[in-house]
């Protein structure tokens, strides 16, 4: 969690102290990528240089009497090491010790656990009229937006099913993130994503993606907002069936945010902010959304 760390510095501490901090997370986040090459190995050594550049400040508030620490002149050495002891010695250990080189290679080129999503079984409201799901989730434009959203997937000369007036819905569920994701709950890798209205209730901010250009890394392609309701359509309409252009997975209501053009100039960080005079939503597969609660309050 050292980035909402990041998001608490900002207008608080010197710009150089925020560049620092920036740098050693970059570094520790490059870190963690599970393969290398020279570009991401050149992004930790850039990371490096700038901190080194910039680390005088702690000595000129007197936070820090010097640098000579072993640690700080070992960071790079022991980011070569450790990727020795994961691609060379775990390699070597999980081959038979004959014919090394085409096991150590398969062992490590898996490719990255993609994101996965896991739902309870059953959902926490079933059939939930949709005007209840406003009232209670505040979305007083949900109806029309789903309307819009079903109209779009059906052929032009088709009638809109104005009819479906029930969801089911769920008020959480678990994001399995990638190796570059955040060990948010109790189990490594797993984050929990609410959408529960009333006392106790939580709307978690998310991360989608929402083009072919959207990226793991990066907000290329990607749009911000809150999630307001998890649901999954009925598969019957009014005794008939749904039409088969339908998702049959679970679907997302997102309120979206503005995210700002360019990032701070020394965090990197996005300011993101609800747009007026009215919020704009709209409705996602839920497997797009990539992570939540990104937001750190200013």
């Amino acid at each position: 969690m050292a980035h909402i760390l990041l998001g608490c510095l900002v207008s608080k501490v010197p710009n150089d102290i925020l560049t620092c901090y920036k740098a050693l997370l970059d570094f520790i986040i490059f870190g963690t990528v599970p393969s290398h090459d020279d570009n991401t190995l050149g992004y930790m050594e850039a990371a490096l240089t700038l901190f080194h550049k910039h680390k005088e400040v702690f000595i000129s508030l007197g936070i820090q009497d010097h640098f000579n620490v072993p640690k700080f002149h070992s960071l790079l050495h022991y980011a070569f090491e450790c990727l020795h002891i994961d691609l060379a010695k775990e390699g070597w250990h999980a081959s038979n010790t004959s014919n090394l080189i085409p096991q150590m290679t398969r062992e490590f080129a898996h490719p990255t656990q993609a994101v996965k999503i896991s739902l309870a079984k059953h959902p926490a409201v079933h059939t939930q009229p949709i005007q209840m799901i406003e009232e209670l989730h505040s979305m007083p434009h949900f109806s029309r937006d789903l309307k819009y959203f079903l109209s779009s997937l059906l052929p032009p000369w088709t009638s809109n099913h104005s009819c479906l007036d029930i969801l089911d819905a769920w008020h959480s569920y678990k994001l399995k993130m990638d190796k570059l994701g955040n060990n948010v709950d109790v189990q490594e890798g797993v984050e929990t994503i609410k959408a529960k209205p009333g006392d106790g209730g939580r709307f978690n901010n998310v991360v989608v993606a929402h083009s072919t250009t959207a990226e793991s890394t990066g907000l290329q392609g990607m749009k911000i907002g809150c999630l307001q309701v998890i649901f999954k359509l009925h598969t019957k309409i009014s005794l008939s069936d749904a039409p088969c252009t339908w998702p049959k997975e679970w679907l997302a209501y997102v309120e979206w945010y503005k995210i700002s053009q360019i990032p701070g100039e020394h965090h990197k960080m996005y300011f993101i902010s609800k747009p007026h005079p009215e919020p704009t939503s709209g409705i996602v597969l839920l497997r797009m959304i990539c992570q939540g609660d990104i937001q750190t309050d200013e």
